[in-house]
């Protein structure tokens, strides 16, 4: 008998997700999904903290085991990364941050390739359930060195003239984010910066805020205090105060770097601007900000430095505004 021909195969239907049946990792893909970024072949670690229920003795893995302090978490990374292959060291991982009501330690180490995120209400103001970070009395409430690590919805906390609420030595490929850096609550005096970044390129500074729950900070934000570079860096949408100086930029060098949507107070001067040149090549724009000083609202140094398009400005005791803000290639909106 003869065979009959075999019925031709019918194309592979799709496979299809069904609500409440079919997980994510169902799919081929499913693992590399961008909400489940970075999937689960990716060699990096999650770390929860928690300074109520957690412990320094924890392995801060969940929830439950989470750590007591950002520090332990921090140092855990750091020493995970440390066994990684050397070509394997910049992956990235992730803390968490639990607002508690309580103020976690200050810590004087940074981590590096890693995204710490607060848990908790938004961290402008002093209420409960904000996740702050940092000390009252003379230590800075984040110092060291940073590469490739960006922070979400934190307050840097800091109360001495000589300390900041967060102290970068170095800041490279960077990110702050809904971010706030001042005093809080019973600090023993004003702190000398919200936030300092000694050297940096490659920051971002977006939607942050200087915060004064004791006393404004002398300088809101300063930028290469000592000189050296703070190129390539973005600094938009921030409340920036101080109650001598709002932003300090003292860079050698600032190039492709931009100040933009900002708000910018000091009780003296508003903007203090360094970079010799006011050249796209050196110095640093600021477009469409709103700066005020009560005395003046730019201080600048060189001639055509900084580059300003846009701004509305208020120059405080000074009768006129600055000529420094007319130099090469920049037009300025002001009142006075």
């Amino acid at each position: 008998m003869a065979r009959l021909p075999k019925a031709p195969l019918s194309p592979k239907r799709p496979f299809r997700m069904i609500k409440g049946v079919s997980a994510l990792g169902d799919l081929v893909d499913g693992n590399t999904a961008p909400f489940n970024y970075p999937g689960e072949n990716y060699p990096n670690k999650v770390y929860f903290v928690n300074n109520i229920t957690g412990s320094s003795t924890n392995d801060g893995l969940t929830w439950d085991t989470a750590m007591d302090q950002v520090s332990t978490a921090v140092t855990a990374w750091e020493a995970y990364r440390a066994t990684l292959a050397t070509n394997n060291q910049n992956v990235r991982g992730r803390i968490y941050i639990q607002g508690t009501g309580t103020t976690y330690t200050y810590i004087t180490a940074l981590p590096n390739y890693c995204d710490v995120i607060g848990i908790g209400a938004d961290p402008r103001g002093d209420g409960a359930g904000i996740v702050v970070l940092g000390s009252t009395g003379a230590y800075d409430g984040a110092a060291g060195s940073m590469r490739g690590t960006n922070w979400y919805n934190i307050q840097f906390i800091s109360g001495n003239a000589s300390t900041s609420g967060f102290h970068a030595a170095i800041a490279y490929r960077s990110g702050f984010y809904n971010c706030t850096f001042g005093t809080g609550t019973g600090a023993t005096a004003a702190p000398g910066h919200g936030l300092e970044i000694t050297l940096g390129s490659g920051v971002t500074i977006s939607n942050c805020a200087v915060v004064a729950n004791q006393s404004f900070p002398l300088i809101g934000f300063e930028f290469a205090d000592a000189g050296g570079n703070f190129s390539q860096c973005l600094i938009e949408d921030c409340a920036i105060y101080g109650s001598t100086t709002g932003l300090s930029n003292k860079a050698t060098l600032a190039d492709i770097s931009l100040v933009r949507n900002c708000f910018i107070y000091g009780g003296t001067t508003g903007v203090i601007d360094t970079v010799a040149g006011g050249s796209v090549a050196a110095g640093m724009w600021y477009t469409g900000n709103y700066v005020a000083g009560g005395t003046r609202a730019f201080n600048v140094t060189t001639y055509g430095s900084p580059l300003c398009i846009g701004n509305y400005v208020i120059n405080g005791t000074l009768a006129n505004i600055d000529t420094e803000l007319l130099g090469t290639g920049a037009t300025v909106g002001y009142s006075t």
